[in-house]
């Protein structure tokens, strides 16, 4: 069996069953990344996060005394003497954190392009609208970063050459 097709662009971004239509139609990823034990986009690895800690003999009368459950507190199925498996981050998540300039939730995602706005979408790229129009309904990036990013650009830039950096034709070159 192979698997030949990506539901987002980013092959990193992969939604839990029913967050994403786009991701349900590939069940076989869903699958795999949950044997992989790898966190789905957009939630974090469960085996971080604080235990249950409830008593396994309550439940399972086999076990010895202090053996506690290590699922994580709130979890929906029955108390294991395991951690959870899921103990790594998403690679989407951990590439690009949340707040970061290259910060995946503010991406439209999958969509038609004759798709009219909605205005939970994040803005349209520059190439988005030269290429198929502005459809609307998406709110811009937030100022703050848009003049902090232009302020610090001068900054980074002279850091840049200090370490031996270039720029040819626009692109950075390390010599």
């Amino acid at each position: 069996m192979s698997i030949d097709w990506f539901p987002h662009c980013d092959s990193r971004v992969l939604h839990a069953p029913s967050e994403c239509e786009y991701c349900d139609g590939h069940p076989e990823w869903q699958e795999l990344r949950k044997a992989w034990g790898i966190a789905f986009t957009g939630h974090p690895p469960r085996a971080g996060l604080p235990r249950c800690g409830k008593d396994m003999r309550d439940s399972f009368p086999g076990y010895g005394p202090g053996v506690r459950c290590q699922q994580p507190r709130d979890h929906e199925d029955d108390c294991a003497p395991y951690p959870a498996w899921d103990a790594q981050p998403c690679p989407a998540d951990a590439a690009r954190p949340a707040g970061a300039g290259s910060d995946h939730r503010r991406w439209a995602g999958n969509k038609p392009t004759s798709a009219t706005g909605d205005p939970a979408w994040p803005a349209e790229t520059a190439a988005s609208r030269a290429l198929y129009g502005d459809h609307g309904g998406r709110e811009a990036w937030p100022l703050a970063e848009r003049i902090r990013r232009r302020v610090r650009r001068p900054f980074e830039d002279w850091r840049r050459r200090r370490r031996g950096w270039r720029k040819e034709n626009g692109w950075w070159r390390f010599p």
